[in-house]
């Protein structure tokens, strides 16, 4: 009983080299104390992996059949309320009078510090998932079609606009250049720099970042056309249970004097369309069997990884300096045939 015992102790479905065959080094030591102190390192960024999740982007054919949507809208205009005009087009020939929906109150034309003034904006990133999680506080506006101040020299254009979902314009023009009317705005007062402080779509949530909150423009021109071409994506955020269905937009953008063949007025064009897809972003996390299985496979590659470079190191050294450094703090071992030889004794 005891010899089996002794055999089921020393069995091992993969043999190692016997412990009288080892031998020990100061450099041997130190590098089994760098692999252990990296692998514990790994193990602590895996269960830290493990426990916080990962997040999951797909894309995939936007199945829902959506009719129509709102417009957020928030600008600051360098022209008074009295001379402008507001309106949506799309290309079912639908016109939305956005001027009776939207609030127009006279202030006056400050740029704040923290705005993006000027510069060209291509941002195609979507909010991350933290992020939007935080800012998922839904607003409204309290008020609708309100006039104050209108002869103001600035104009803040705020409100929400119901549209169609499909591919269209909002624009904010002069009065009379998009329309004949009686008393159109004098062009020696055309003023087209503008301040957006916020523009998105679909449900309001004011704290969730856009790529063009926060930006501006300013120009001395008088017939200034600003465009811009959004990129519209249902996006679906997914966390601890908690969902945001909400859109993002990809940006580009040009501006130019309102000259040449095809004319188009001085104004600000916002161009929408959407994608027939549909973003989904959400936190998700391994099971414990693939996470067990994977610590197990990258701590058994980072020890067979550190032994081929130990290897390899002690094999520089002895190209570069010889087996006398190499052997150097190294271990002796006994047991040699040599070391029993009995020595020769002179007086005998």
């Amino acid at each position: 009983m005891d010899n089996f015992s002794n055999k089921v102790k020393v069995f091992d479905a993969f043999p190692k080299v016997a412990p009288e065959h080892s031998v020990r080094s100061s450099r041997g030591g130190l590098s089994s104390v760098f692999t252990i102190i990296f692998g514990l390192f790994i193990l602590w960024v895996q269960v830290g992996g493990f426990l916080g999740g990962f997040i999951d982007r797909q894309f995939s054919v936007n199945k829902k059949l959506e009719l129509n949507l709102d417009i957020n809208v928030d600008i600051v205009v360098a022209m008074p309320c009295d001379m402008l005009t507001a309106n949506v087009m799309d290309i079912t020939n639908d016109n939305f009078l956005a001027h009776e929906v939207l609030n127009f109150i006279g202030v006056d034309f400050r740029i704040p510090p923290f705005f993006n003034m000027n510069n060209e904006n291509d941002n195609h990133m979507t909010s991350n998932l933290d992020r939007a999680m935080e800012g998922s506080l839904r607003a409204e506006y309290a008020v609708k079609g309100k006039r104050v101040n209108t002869d103001a020299p600035a104009c803040h254009i705020f409100g929400l606009i119901p549209v169609n979902h499909v591919k269209g314009k909002f624009f904010i023009v002069p009065k009379g250049t998009m329309y004949p009317l009686r008393e159109p705005a004098p062009k020696d007062k055309f003023n087209l720099s503008h301040l957006i402080y916020e523009f998105s779509y679909g449900e309001f949530y004011p704290f969730i970042d856009n790529p063009l909150d926060f930006t501006g423009k300013v120009t001395k021109e008088k017939d200034q056309v600003y465009n811009y071409f959004a990129k519209v994506v249902p996006t679906l955020y997914e966390k601890i249970g908690l969902e945001i269905d909400t859109y993002q937009y990809s940006l580009t953008e040009t501006h130019h004097k309102a000259r040449g063949s095809g004319y188009i007025p001085p104004g600000i064009f916002m161009n929408y369309s959407f994608e027939p897809i549909r973003l989904l972003i959400r936190e998700k996390r391994i099971s414990f069997f693939a996470f067990v299985s994977r610590i197990a496979t990258i701590l058994s590659g980072l020890f067979i990884a550190a032994g081929y470079l130990y290897r390899l190191y002690e094999k520089l050294l002895f190209v570069l300096f010889g087996r006398k450094y190499v052997d150097r703090n190294r271990e002796k071992k006994e047991g040699g045939l040599l070391d029993h030889l009995v020595p020769q004794n002179k007086d005998f």
